[in-house]
């Protein structure tokens, strides 16, 4: 995984004391609320209270107009079709609004694009089929933002668009009756976090009038949709969240009784992490693989026995992602590999035979692993080709792809995740464009961060702890599980768990002996060995067994002790530079290495026998004063391309040749690239 430069909150301490005299809450709670800067009475309130006031739904532009529209269609006996989306919000607002409008007696049906074949958002094809049903009016939920020809043509066949869509809006807005959107220009709502799914729950709470109503009957809906699309759960979203999960854990709903079976997780309380890597997934599965209609009729059918038919197909097809999606995440890497690709500011990938389904989660996969925005662009053989965009922090994708519109048929999305729809003659000028633009705007692209509340010692650790973290809850975006560093622990005992896949390492620090977990994570991919001191970034969990409750602890993150972050970073940032040819004189000076540079690096690999692991950890591991990260990096592309290291693509690492030969340094074209420029 891609090198994160850890951020510990430097919280205020007499605001700490000021939460722990005024508030009943104990020291730990105190410090992690005033480590997130949560230290008013209205910050606090809105944190911990069961009680709630949600916000006025007609504040929300156009909501007046689709309430007065969508009542008329319904009183008038009016067809409705409800368009959705194939993703988890995407299937839960469709859901809901098919469940709502159906109890109040109205006339209606719901669609879902096939991802592959449709692709995202209101099309031609499926106001055609709507105009054969004799369909009135559509209701879009979590797209529409963006549909302007799409919006024109239904109503040329006299059927009316209410649009609700929580989507950032271009530079106009579709010709709907109504557009119910937070995030558009001119709104004057206090809140826009919602996701699809919360903008459609405002919509039924403004039709029905009844709030509490709605929440009772429909926030287990809300609650998956919301977290599935990785939504800020502050504000509104987290009532919506708390409340959804207390029915989820006492469902009556048929299909999601069914889901939590074929997850494992029946008879358990659920919490937001539950519903995110467990009951979300396999929603998105339905769309990823077949189809998200299924997705949708589990989750509103009456029939027990459907449901559990429909749960069981639809984990079969979570299983089949999960499979897809491996064979084309390692393909991708070998793309990056063989085109030397990781230098670059944004990685946009593109690859034949790709299913577009799995794309966003290939994106992600990608930009975890190398801290970068990446771009993964299916070609399934048509003309347009159909991709998915995922971002690091301080890099919006959205304004991004905004800036190279003239290149796509069509995107959408988010800061941090988007899609796009491009022709496949256009894919190498959209991949030079965007990465022109980033090029304009940051010098040095942000680098991944990962954000603890505190540093703690091990010695305190207790099941206490753990009542303080759950106050927290529900987690998720802007209100992250806590993060504690643990530094200077030294390593005692490395020992693979469950085939190996998982590791449990044993610790001591200041007397106290503790052991913590690394998920997927073998012994054979840690440069770490017995003795080493380490920093830990961990999180604490509950676990319960034969009745016994103890803290496990999951580390997040794990390097040599005393790791210098901003050495790391800016030596990538340089040496990246220098590879693109957009290295200035001071970058020169900064990466200029001699020969004794090189010796270091290729002393410490040939007395190890190879390095299989990250250049961070072999720069930490050589500690040595004498050479940057930068002076690294150079060293060793000089000494790949001098054949005196060579890397073995089978098992990832670099190696020596079992005869290596006498070079020059200065024979090197990368050396003489770095001479020539020192002496410009």
């Amino acid at each position: 995984m891609a090198f994160k430069k850890w951020n510990i909150a430097d919280y205020n301490k007499d605001k700490a004391q000021n939460i722990l005299d005024n508030y009943n809450v104990d020291a730990l709670t105190a410090v992690l609320l005033a480590s997130r800067g949560i230290t008013s009475d209205e910050q606090i309130m809105e944190l911990f209270s069961n009680e709630y006031t949600l916000i006025d739904p007609f504040t929300l532009p156009d909501m007046d107009i689709a309430v007065e529209r969508i009542g008329n269609a319904i009183e008038n006996g009016e067809k409705i079709a409800i368009f959705g989306d194939f993703d988890a919000d995407g299937v839960t607002s469709t859901a809901l609004m098919y469940l709502y409008l159906k109890s109040v007696g109205a006339d209606v049906i719901y669609y879902i694009p096939d991802r592959n074949k449709e692709g995202y958002g209101l099309n031609i094809k499926a106001i055609d089929s709507f105009i054969s049903e004799n369909v009135n009016l559509i209701i879009t939920v979590d797209n529409g933002i963006s549909a302007f020809d799409e919006v024109a043509y239904a109503n040329e066949n006299n059927i009316d668009v209410v649009v609700t869509d929580h989507h950032m809006q271009g530079e106009i807005l579709p010709d709907a009756v109504a557009i119910v959107n937070p995030h558009r220009d001119d709104s004057e709502c206090e809140y826009s976090e919602w996701a699809g799914v919360g903008v459609a729950f405002k919509l039924i709470c403004a039709l029905n009038g009844d709030e509490d109503e709605i929440i009772d009957v429909y926030s287990d809906l809300v609650c998956i949709g919301t977290i599935a699309d990785i939504v800020s759960v502050l504000g509104e979203n987290r009532i919506l969240i708390k409340e959804g999960l207390k029915r989820i854990n006492n469902t009556k709903r048929l299909g999601i009784a069914a889901l939590k079976g074929v997850a494992g997780l029946t008879g358990r309380e659920l919490n937001s992490g539950d519903i995110a890597f467990a009951i979300s997934p396999r929603i998105n599965a339905s769309g990823r693989i077949n189809s998200a209609m299924k997705a949708v009729k589990l989750l509103v059918t009456e029939d027990k026995d459907e449901a559990i038919s429909l749960a069981d197909e639809i984990n079969e097809y979570n299983s089949q992602r999960i499979s897809i999606e491996n064979k084309i995440v390692e393909e991708a890497y070998d793309i990056i590999k063989n085109q030397v690709l990781n230098h670059k500011r944004i990685l946009v990938l593109c690859g034949y035979g790709w299913n577009s389904g799995v794309s966003g989660i290939v994106a992600s996969k990608i930009c975890e692993k190398y801290g970068k925005p990446c771009i993964v662009i299916a070609d399934n053989g048509e003309d347009v080709l159909k991709g998915s965009c995922r971002s690091i922090n301080g890099f919006s994708i959205f304004e991004a792809l905004s800036a190279c519109c003239d290149c796509l048929v069509q995107f959408g999305g988010h800061t941090l995740a988007a899609g796009l729809s491009i022709k496949r003659d256009r894919v190498k000028e959209f991949d030079s464009l965007i990465n022109d633009y980033a090029a304009k705007m940051h010098r040095y692209m942000p680098s991944p961060q990962l954000s603890i509340d505190f540093k703690i010692n091990p010695a305190s650790i207790d099941t206490s702890i753990l009542a303080s973290i759950n106050a927290f809850q529900p987690f998720g975006m802007n209100n992250p599980k806590p993060v504690f560093a643990i530094f200077k622990a030294k390593l005692t005992n490395i020992s693979g768990i469950s085939g190996n896949r998982h590791l449990r390492l044993s610790f001591f620090k200041n007397g106290t002996s503790f052991s913590a977990v690394y998920f997927n994570h073998s012994t054979f991919d840690i440069p770490f060995s017995v003795g080493d001191f380490l920093d830990l970034a961990v999180t604490l969990e509950k676990n319960e067994y034969y009745g016994k409750t103890t803290v496990s602890i999951i580390i997040k993150d794990i390097h040599f002790y005393g790791v210098p972050d901003d050495n790391l970073i800016i030596g990538r940032q340089v040496f990246e530079n220098f590879i693109r040819d957009e290295s200035n004189k001071k970058e020169i000076n900064y990466i200029h290495l001699n020969r004794e540079h090189i010796a270091i690096v290729y002393r410490y690999i040939r007395d190890n026998n190879g390095w299989a692991f990250s250049y961070e950890d072999l720069y930490s591991a050589i500690r040595s004063p004498d050479i940057n990260y930068a002076q690294l990096l150079l060293s060793i592309e000089i000494m790949k391309e001098l054949e005196l290291l060579f890397e073995d693509p089978v098992v990832d690492r670099i190696d020596l040749p079992i005869q290596p030969k006498k070079v020059e340094i200065p024979n090197s074209k990368i050396f003489q690239k770095m001479t020539r420029l020192l002496n410009d």
